[in-house]
Order: C-alpha cells, then sequence, then structure tokens
C-alpha cells in the first residue's frame, strides 16, 4: 500500500485530519497542531532516524507517537525511541493498524506482546534510575494512577474508575514520570512494580 493510498483509508476509518508531513518544515507542522504521528522509519537512512529523535522529542506531549512500517527494532533499539506510544511493521494490515491507532487514541500502548515483554527485561538489565526516597513525595491520586498502571489501563480507563477527565490523567502521568524519573508508561510500570511497596515513601494528599 502506498502512502497516499494508506492516508486516504486511515482518513476514512479514524475520527480527524489525516496529513501527510514532510521531513522539510516538520517541527513548524507539529507546533501548530496536536494529534497522532505516524514516522515512518522504513524510509528514511539512520542518520535521519537520528534527526527525527531529536525534532519530534520535545513535542513528546503534545502529540501521539507512533513508528510506522518498522524492521524488527532490537528493545535497544526501541528504548532510545521513548516517546513512542505504538509500533506497527511493514506486514500490519490496515485493520490492524486503525485498531492500534484507535487505542492509541484512548491512552493506551500498542506493542506486539513479545517486544513489550523484551523492552521491559531491557530496562531491568539496564535500570539507573536512582531516586532519593527522603525526597519523593507521590500524592494519593498520583499512587492510584500509578497502580491503575500496572494493570494496564489507558488513560481513558483510569478517567473513569477515579470519576476524572483524561486530562486530568495525562497531566497526573506528565507530573508522576518527572517525580520518578522515568520517560514513558512502560519505565513507569516497571517503577512501580519495583518501588511502590517500598516503606518509608513520603506520601501526601
Amino acid at each position: 500500500m502506498t502512502i497516499n493510498a494508506l492516508i486516504s483509508c486511515l482518513d476514512k476509518k479514524i475520527k480527524g485530519t489525516v496529513a501527510l508531513v514532510k521531513k522539510q518544515g516538520i517541527g513548524d507542522k507539529l507546533a501548530t497542531s496536536s494529534g497522532l504521528v505516524l514516522v515512518d522509519i522504513g524510509a528514511f537512512e539512520v542518520d535521519v532516524v537520528s534527526y527525527f529523535k531529536r525534532i519530534l522529542a520535545p513535542f513528546s506531549e503534545q502529540h501521539i507517537f507512533a513508528l510506522f512500517n518498522a524492521h524488527d527494532l532490537s528493545a535497544k533499539e526501541l528504548a532510545s525511541w521513548p516517546f513512542i506510544t505504538g509500533v506497527f511493521r511493514k506486514e500490519d494490515d490496515l485493520e490492524h493498524l486503525c485498531h492500534g491507532i484507535e487505542k492509541m487514541l484512548s491512552g493506551e500502548y500498542w506493542l506486539p506482546r513479545q517486544k513489550l515483554a523484551e523492552l521491559i527485561h531491557y530496562y531491568q538489565k539496564n535500570n539507573n534510575n536512582v531516586i532519593d526516597y527522603s525526597k519523593l513525595c507521590l500524592t494519593n491520586r498520583e499512587q492510584q494512577i500509578l497502580r491503575k498502571l500496572v494493570t494496564s489501563a489507558s488513560n481513558n480507563e483510569i478517567a473513569d474508575s477515579l470519576f476524572v477527565s483524561a486530562h486530568t490523567v495525562k497531566s497526573h502521568l506528565y507530573n508522576i514520570f518527572k517525580k520518578i524519573n522515568v520517560k514513558n508508561r512502560v519505565q513507569a510500570v516497571f517503577w512501580a512494580k519495583n518501588n511502590l511497596s517500598v516503606v518509608g515513601l513520603d506520601y501526601q494528599d
């Protein structure tokens, strides 16, 4: 399927506007809009992919990013894209792509199960996240949200269960990530499983 055919199909199946963004001017485009961005890494050389990582990273709170036409990325390669929410392979059909996009728009990750397991294992082996527990201060709400993350709940599901908006959940996640020094949901889940039960954490409302 050509990129134009893909855009046409997605435009019909996904609620919202679908557009093709070129390398030139991508920063300006991202700064003036918000939504889901599919990064076709199969179309670029390694040095261009590195360029895109630097350009896209500052917009991780404004957009949802997914890798499209991804080759068999190693866990190390995938970890180098900490702001990525989903991964689509070249062989994935349109139905799979649309379903994954809908899940990501609701706040979920969309990664092949094996790739997710490899990524968690990679973080376990390379965990350099040192936290000063005497200074860590998670609110009760932040604790609740972290525990919900461990159950693989999406932002919308967390919002419904806590009777808050999805935007509020996203704001809490942003604050949580900063406090526990992680870059994405996978790292946050790993941190929560290993640290939420630590005695002596200073929690507050």
